[in-house]
């Protein structure tokens, strides 16, 4: 696949203009259901695998980007100008493309808590 965007929890006004960013930048939207969030990133990214849900549920909204570095800006962009801001936000690398997402929250969340504990060291 190639420029794309994985949705997870995204409400449906917010995923309009995700959309809408998307489509400028001829990437594709792709929505993954509950009922698919403990799909690896890679089967969510290739629409394969089957249903199968998180072993340890989240509900907060994340967005997993397989961008080019220009596109990538662009589209952060894009979002803060149609003020659709995700707090929950991963390039797809070869480390998480066979993390679950609920994996992949767990390690955003661990990641933000080491950013704020030396933010307050400095």
């Amino acid at each position: 696949m190639g420029s794309a965007v994985l949705l997870y929890n995204i409400p449906s006004e917010k995923e309009k203009a995700i959309r809408a960013v998307c489509e400028k930048l001829s990437a594709q939207a792709v929505t993954v259901p509950k009922s698919r969030h403990g799909c690896t990133v890679g089967e969510a990214l290739r629409g394969e695998g089957v249903d199968r849900p998180a072993k340890r549920p989240f509900d907060e909204e994340m967005l997993v980007l397989q961008l080019p570095g220009i596109l990538l800006d662009f589209f952060l962009q894009g979002l803060q100008r149609e003020g659709a801001e995700v707090a929950l936000k991963a390039a797809v690398t070869p480390t998480n493309v066979s993390w679950t997402a609920d994996a992949l929250v767990r390690e955003l969340h661990r990641e933000r808590q080491e950013f704020l504990q030396n933010a307050v060291k400095k």
